[in-house]
């Protein structure tokens, strides 16, 4: 039955991913600037793959680095069908990109951290011929690489149409440079990190009943969740287990951790530190941002160090790969905690002994609307600028195109539907808030991409303030006021003398 179905799956690819005009293939289809819906009854054609029909590339060899970390390592790699829902989908997504292209993968698995150092040499050395065709790394990891030509510029490539919604458009926002719109990173339900990278707060609904409180679902929807209302539910929750120590067996109100949970609040708060020109898209310093970032770490600071919040310190505990804060939560004593998706992954077995819910990261005012952040490790898919000839980048155009289409289609159902629709929620309520969440998808290159700033990361800096004892962000603000800007010129002057070669 298995290999029947993927026959018929793979059928569908050849008629599917291939509507535009077969006769030619040398005009970029202009597809539609879709907003992220998550919808799935989209009635225009940016769901629509238009590539050729009939592209054939002989059985070429497409060699893809990919870096081999948490929340990552088999967003490529499938041993074959029967090793679970996701793990068939990217099996059958690359199994049908295969036969549509008459291409064959080779998958080659290097440290996150080698990545970058791996193409660039591979660049040097390749005379136009390299060992890696596509790369596949850390956003975080791959954005100086991109802004230095390490990448090809996909907008120049006519296979691939990166305003289809099964790429994350915001996403193309971020990694976009010029005003000739150089895009040399793309993303989007291609990366299972896209889903299980994001953050999400998760709740006791058996404790909040028992305190009395509100479900979080109605305040949620009525547009209430803020971080205020937050450090209201979690005032007083606090109870020692009995031996006089603040431990994680004791009982919280919140459980959060001091570095990357620091992260999302810049993203749901809407503060953003550096903006990019709509049209020009130079990268521009945000120094008008310190009365508000002022008062958005003034709310958070006062939520963390409540005597109602456990804290767990330092990326040993609080980074991608880390379950401290779940495993806190699913001993079933604490209100609520900030996890990622990814979490919940990991360690369905244990929250399935509780009654939970879940809900976006907070914003700072009713006003706003909820923006959700997804970490900055999710993966960035781009082709190497060591690759030669129009025709061998038009090829692995149409390969990532291909990818994209079909992970829409088999594997972003597969994660996101049957994974964490199906089996993760436990109530029509939490599936709503699950969509809102993916709805309220939102990026922000402070927070994404800041480390082209060497040895000023806004986004890592900004954890200890987020998470200490004393606002100190006016003179921070000041000293990135001096600093930053000049930085970001290089860069933008950098990016200028792209366009002019």
């Amino acid at each position: 039955m298995l290999c029947a179905l993927l026959a018929a799956l793979m059928l569908l690819s050849a008629t599917a991913c291939g509507t535009g005009d077969s006769g030619s293939g040398t005009e970029k289809a202009t597809g539609t600037q879709a907003e992220e819906t998550g919808s799935e009854t989209e009635t225009d054609n940016s769901l629509i793959c238009d590539l050729p029909k009939d592209l054939n590339y002989g059985g070429d060899e497409v060699t893809i680095i990919y870096a081999k970390a948490s929340g990552r390592e088999d967003e490529l790699v499938s041993e074959g069908l029967g090793n679970g829902t996701v793990s068939d989908a990217v099996y059958e997504r690359n199994q049908m990109v295969e036969t549509q292209l008459k291409i064959k993968f080779a998958l080659v698995a290097e440290d996150g951290l080698n990545v970058a150092s791996k193409v660039d040499t591979d660049i040097k050395s390749s005379s136009g011929k390299p060992e890696f065709d596509i790369v596949v790394n850390g956003t975080y990891m791959a954005v100086t690489p991109a802004i230095e030509g390490k990448y090809k510029n996909l907008s120049a490539l006519n296979n691939i149409d990166t305003g289809k919604s099964y790429w994350t458009q915001g996403y193309n926002n971020l990694t976009t440079f010029t005003a000739s719109n150089r895009q040399f990173l793309a993303s989007g339900p291609i990366a299972i990190s896209m889903f299980r990278l994001m953050f999400l707060t998760i709740y006791n609904r058996t404790v909040m009943d028992n305190n009395k409180k509100e479900d979080l679902y109605d305040v949620v929807m009525r547009g209430e969740w803020t971080l205020d209302y937050q450090y209201n539910l979690i005032k007083g929750m606090y109870v020692d287990s009995g031996d006089n120590k603040r431990t994680d067996d004791d009982t919280y109100g919140f459980i959060t951790g001091d570095t990357i949970s620091m992260d999302p609040y810049m993203v749901s708060t809407g503060v953003p530190l550096i903006t990019k020109d709509a049209e020009t898209r130079e990268l521009t310093f945000n120094a008008d941002a310190q009365k508000e970032l002022t008062e958005v770490v003034d709310a958070v600071q006062k939520l963390v160090h409540d005597e109602g919040t456990y804290l767990f310190k330092t990326a040993d505990k609080d980074d991608v790969g880390k379950n401290y804060i779940v495993e806190a939560f699913a001993k079933g004593k604490s209100m609520m905690a900030t996890l990622m998706f990814w979490n919940m992954e990991h360690n369905i077995d244990q929250l399935a002994t509780l009654t939970y819910g879940i809900a976006p990261i907070p914003k700072f005012s009713k006003t706003q609307e909820y923006r959700s952040y997804v970490q900055d490790q999710v993966s960035s898919f781009g082709i190497s600028a060591g690759v030669g000839g129009d025709d061998r980048s038009e090829e692995l155009a149409a390969v990532l195109e291909a990818m994209a289409y079909h992970s829409y289609n088999i594997v972003r159902p597969a994660y996101y539907t049957n994974t964490l629709s199906t089996r993760y929620m436990q109530d029509p309520q939490s599936e709503e808030i699950l969509n809102l969440i993916f709805k309220s998808l939102s990026f922000d290159f402070s927070q994404t991409c800041s480390n082209i700033l060497s040895g000023s990361c806004l986004r890592d800096m900004m954890r200890p303030i987020m998470s200490g004892n004393r606002n100190t962000v006016s003179s921070q603000m000041r000293s990135w006021g001096r600093s930053v800007p000049k930085r970001l010129q290089k860069i933008n002057e950098d990016l200028e003398k792209m366009d002019s070669h």
